[in-house]
């Protein structure tokens, strides 16, 4: 099971690093700059966190008015 994780977080780096070489961040230089950003990007994951969050919510309540 806990292999099935590893492959999973894998194949989704590839994806995510994949998707920047493509806009022309190199992946070398997007792994330094989480390693070395590390609170930085502990950040703006609870950012996201929370706007995800509140779109959620967002969308049960108006579903429950409307």
């Amino acid at each position: 099971m806990r292999w099935l994780w590893k492959a999973i977080l894998i194949l989704a780096l590839a994806a995510v690093f994949g998707y920047l070489y493509t806009r022309g961040v190199s992946p070398v230089w997007a792994a330094l700059a989480i390693v070395f950003f590390r609170g930085f990007f502990r950040f703006l994951y609870k950012i996201a966190c929370i706007i995800v969050a509140a779109a959620l919510l967002f969308a049960i309540i108006s579903g429950l008015i409307f």
